[in-house]
This record gives structure tokens, C-alpha cells and sequence, in this order.
């Protein structure tokens, strides 16, 4: 994974060709096919590649903001896309407010962005799959199965009968799949005929175990993709190998906050990541977008952290962020409630949000620079140096704050800029595999459930461990445990409560103020909040259809160039 700088200032081009064909992409190669695709080198270099099309496809940014990140994350019911206002960065907002139709540009980013990437897992298939005739080979082919699996499975979670490509693509045209159960079926398949020339990870300290497919990787992706087909004997028969892998371990719940963060790159919980490593002289500098910290996700940083405008001080007045920030991706206050409720004073939960309390006045969780000056809780209730100074309400937060993604400063790499996170983006990582195989042990094995189950609690250092577990507990454990990586939107889609789930939050939207400012300095810092109505006000409609927008459309654009593909369910008409 340290090699994979040789081609990325082409894949970072490519990023923007967002209405181009991309199963149709002109292989670009210092020498034929004829010529290339002979020796374990060979293979070794086209996986290479293939890593770095993975990395720059899903994991790099769209300028300010990530395809992957935000569209996942920004669908589910427990995050707001906050910002300014009702029009800031509405280029992905109204993926969080079902205001988009099939020609949205984000909905088409990430297609092509898949499909891109499965054409480079395919490339190492077709040319070795028949021939693969050493080890070295034979892995090859494996890995860019397992890779290729993982594309699709995202895929068939995101769009609803989205292309199955199981070849490399010539003169046909791509169709829908026969079913989304069809895709996923095929996934699990696909990643058990990999597993006999997949390795091993080498332990728990194999740091590099984690940025490469292994067979703890492919269990992983066949289990989350049986999930989704509904068999949950063979989630059970697949993942209990790795659930129980002397390879795998929690990190202790001291160090649960560094799973988001550059301490726990490559730590013993990572089942598989993109390794970012930044190369300022591969992409030409480290100019804006044109340059290498694309693989970083520069300005995401922004996006994410705290809205510095509404801060006193601006957005690195609080010692806890690493640089000025938009406000977005911001937690759900009843959300937050209910897992403050759930966990209390929890690893986990602290890891996720504040409270106010901790915000304005915990030294070790957030921190202020006038704390060198205020060193008596009476200074720091009213500083003059601390808060939230926007009187009118810091839009879409509330009386806490989240800090999960925030950028802290050791994840910035400097030498791409302040804003530049070089934490690796986390794909697959234990406490999610066992939340997957509890969830298939429920009806069948309810104590292997319980077990999997009660390990994640007590690593939180939650106020809650279950004495006895339903699915209600496993979803709001998921929950819990899963905030901001990109389940939730699936998980309620697939447990059929999407409707309940986002009914109860569009244009509810708390606004945020500092009693502190509010009263003039009379008040001790004290975050409030109070529930408005910006979309009616605005005479906007916020509405889920059910049947509709439990997934996004295919892109228009691929409609158009392909009329083999067409729209399905409720987005057909």
C-alpha cells in the first residue's frame, strides 16, 4: 500500500469526469495487455493500482466535500447536514432532506465512483483469473474479488438494482440487476472463493494487515452482504471464524476515541482501510485540489468541524479542533438524548458528543485557549473568550457537540495543510462485525447474541450492559456504536422503519445559543437550544416517500447513454 503514489495524479483527473461513461474508461498503461499482464510482478503492480483507484475513487474529496462520507452519512436519520443555513452547501444537504431528483450531482459521483472502482478490480480478473498459475497471482485475483465484492455490496445498498458487472466490460451495455438479493447473494459467493488464496492477518500488531484484503476481510463483506440477502445462517457460518480470530480484538474503551483518529490507524479492531499516505509531488504540489491531499480529504476537515463563525475566538478557539470549520455533519438531539440516557458518562459517548458542560469547561475533552488565563470554573463560566457568540442560533445544533469525525490536530498532515486529514478512512472494523453476526444470532442463538452484544457495552463503558437482548437493543446499540460510519441509512432501509425514523426529524431543526451571550454576560456559558421550522417557514416541503427514497435513483446521466438501464421502484416514474 506504500507504493500506490505511481498513478494517482491521474486517478485524481479522472475524479471529475463525473458524466462520462465509466465502465467504458480507456485503459491507460506504459505497455499493452498483450505485454503486461504475464508475472507475479505484473500482478503485483496492477493491484497496486487497483488499491489506488479504491483510495481515490471512494476515499478522496469532490473539492469540499466526499462522495462516500457525506452521501452515506448525510441520508441517515441521525445526522443533520447543518452549515449556515437552509442553503449552505446545498450541493449534499438536500441528500439529508430528500430534495433531489435522478440529474443530482452527488447521486452520480459515487456511481461512477463504484463502477470506476470495480473496473480496476476487474482488469486484474479478467487478465490473471484464467492463467493465475503462482500464489502471488492466485492472491491477486483474490483480492480484487473481495474488492470488487465490497463495490457491488455498496452499490446494491445505495441504489436498487444497480448493474452487476462480473466481467470486464467491451461492447455491451450494462442491464439492472435481477434483484437486489441477486447482488448480494452473488458477494457472499464471490468473497468464499477467495478466501482459500486470501492470508491471514498476522496478529493483532499487523499494522499492514489492515490496509490489505484478507481473509478476515472477505468473512466480513460476505457476512454484511448474507445480512442484506436475509440468510442468516450463513452471516453465522461466514463471520463466526472472524468474530472469534485471535488475529481481531476491541481496543479498550480508553481508546475507543482513537478509531476515528491517527492513533488507531491500523490498530487491532481495523478489519480494513484506506491507508492515506500523502504525496504532495504526485499530483503536482499542494495547491487546493489540483494537489496530492486529495487522498487526504482536505477541506472535508472543514466541512465536519465545529462552525467557527458562531464560536468566539473563531473555529480554533477550542483547543479540540485542528482548524476553522463549516458546521456540518452535526449529531440529532434526541438522538443525542437518548444515547446520553443509554451510555452516560461512557468511553464511547464521549467519544461521540459533548455535553455542555464538557464543551465549555473540560480541559482534557475540548479545552480553550483562555484556559491559560482562566483557571477557576467561576473564570471560565463567564469568559468573555469561550462560546457560541451567534445570539440568533448556531442552525441545525443543539446542547451538545459532536466530536466523533471532527479533524483533531494530530490528524493533520501538515505538509498538505491544516485541513488536510490523514486519518485513514475505516471501511470494516470489529465492533461492526460483531453487531452483524449478534443481529443473525437473535432468533436462533440468543446467547451467542447477548455475548457479542454485551462485549461492545461493556467496551463502551456504557451505563446500560443488556441482561437480555431483542432487536430493539441490538438497533439502538447499533446506533450507539455505529454513529457517523455509515450504517444507518442501510440499517433502518433494511429493518423497514425508514418512514418512522425520518418523519419524527425533517424541519425539526433545533437552533443553538449560549446563555452566556444571550444574556449579555449575566448567564454562565450554558448551550440551549429550541426547535424551528426554517423549511415551512421557507415554504419548502421536506417529505420521504415511502417506496421511493429508501434509495437514491440511478443517475440520470447513465440512463441516458445506456437504454438498457432504466429507473425502478418509485423513482420509474
Amino acid at each position: 500500500m506504500k507504493k500506490i503514489f505511481l498513478s494517482i495524479a491521474l486517478l485524481s483527473n479522472m475524479m471529475f469526469t463525473a458524466c462520462e461513461d465509466m465502465l467504458d474508461v480507456e485503459q491507460k498503461a506504459t505497455s499493452s495487455t498483450a505485454n503486461f499482464y504475464k508475472t507475479d510482478a505484473d500482478a503485483e503492480s496492477a493491484l497496486t493500482a487497483m488499491y489506488a483507484t479504491y483510495i481515490g475513487e471512494i476515499g478522496a474529496t469532490e473539492g469540499i466535500w466526499n462522495a462516500y462520507i457525506m452521501g452515506l452519512n448525510y441520508s441517515a436519520d441521525d445526522v443533520f447536514a447543518a452549515g449556515g443555513n437552509i442553503d449552505d452547501h446545498a450541493d449534499f444537504r438536500r441528500l439529508n432532506e430528500f430534495r433531489y431528483d435522478p440529474s443530482y450531482a452527488p447521486i452520480s459521483t459515487l456511481y461512477n465512483h463504484i463502477y470506476k472502482a470495480i473496473y480496476s478490480a476487474n482488469l486484474i480478473i479478467h487478465y490473471f483469473g484464467e492463467t493465475a498459475d503462482t500464489p502471488v497471482k492466485k492472491q491477486a485475483v483474490a483480492e480484487a474479488k473481495v474488492m470488487r465484492a465490497w463495490a457491488h455490496m455498496l452499490a446494491a445498498q445505495v441504489y436498487y438494482q444497480p448493474p452487476l458487472i462480473d466481467h470486464l466490460i467491451t461492447d455491451e451495455k450494462p442491464v439492472n440487476a435481477e434483484s437486489q438479493k441477486a447482488i448480494f447473494d452473488w458477494c457472499v459467493k464471490e468473497c468464499e472463493e477467495a478466501l482459500s488464496d486470501l492470508p491471514e492477518r498476522k496478529g493483532k500488531n499487523d499494522q499492514e494487515g489492515a490496509w490489505v484484503v484478507t481473509q478476515g476481510f472477505a468473512r466480513f463483506v460476505a457476512g454484511k452482504s448474507a445480512l442484506f440477502a436475509g440468510d442468516n445462517a450463513k452471516v453465522i457460518s461466514v463471520m463466526k471464524p472472524l468474530v472469534e480470530s485471535q488475529n481481531y480484538d476491541l481496543v479498550p474503551g480508553e481508546r475507543f476515541r482513537d478509531l476515528f483518529h491517527v492513533e488507531g490507524d491500523g490498530c487491532e479492531e481495523k478489519i480494513f482501510e484506506f491507508n492515506y499516505v500523502t504525496n504532495t509531488a504526485a499530483a503536482g504540489g499542494t495547491e487546493g485540489w489540483r494537489g496530492g491531499n486529495n487522498r487526504g480529504r482536505w477541506m472535508v476537515a472543514n466541512v465536519l468541524n465545529w462552525r467557527g463563525d458562531d464560536i468566539k475566538g473563531g473555529g480554533t478557539s477550542p483547543l479540540i479542533c485542528s482548524t476553522g470549520g463549516w458546521g456540518g455533519g452535526s449529531i440529532n438531539h434526541e438522538f443525542a438524548h437518548k444515547m446520553l440516557a443509554n451510555d452516560g458518562d461512557s468511553y464511547r459517548r464521549k467519544a461521540t458528543f459533548l455535553t455542555s458542560d464538557e464543551f465549555f469547561y473540560d480541559e482534557k475533552l475540548c479545552g480553550w485557549k483562555s484556559d491559560a488565563t482562566c483557571t477557576t470554573r467561576a473564570d471560565k463560566e463567564f469568559d468573555e473568550n469561550r462560546g457560541i457568540t451567534n445570539t440568533y442560533g448556531s442552525f441545525s445544533r443543539s446542547d451538545v457537540m459532536e466530536v466523533k469525525m471532527m479533524m483533531h490536530p494530530n490528524d493533520a498532515d501538515l505538509s498538505a495543510g491544516d485541513n488536510c486529514n490523514n486519518t485513514n478512512l475505516c471501511i470494516a472494523r470489529l465492533g461492526e462485525a460483531y453487531l452483524i453476526y449478534a443481529e443473525a444470532c437473535l432468533s436462533s442463538q440468543p446467547d451467542e447474541a447477548k455475548k457479542y452484544i454485551n462485549k461492545i457495552q461493556q467496551r463502551a463503558g456504557s451505563a446500560t450492559v443488556s441482561a437480555t437482548v431483542d432487536l430493539e437493543v441490538l438497533q439502538n446499540e447499533k446506533q450507539y456504536e455505529l454513529w457517523f460510519e455509515g450504517c444507518r441509512w442501510f440499517d433502518i432501509v433494511r429493518w423497514g422503519i425508514a418512514k418512522q425514523c425520518y418523519d419524527k426529524v425533517l424541519d425539526n431543526v433545533p437552533y443553538q445559543t449560549d446563555e452566556y451571550w444571550t444574556s449579555g454576560g449575566s448567564k454562565p456559558h450554558k448551550l440551549v437550544y429550541d426547535i424551528r421550522h426554517p423549511y415551512a417557514e421557507a415554504n419548502i416541503t421536506l417529505k420521504f416517500v415511502e417506496g421511493k427514497n429508501e434509495y437514491w435513483p440511478l443517475p440520470q446521466n447513465i440512463i441516458e447513454i445506456n437504454d438498457q438501464i432504466h429507473q425502478v421502484r418509485g423513482w420509474a416514474n
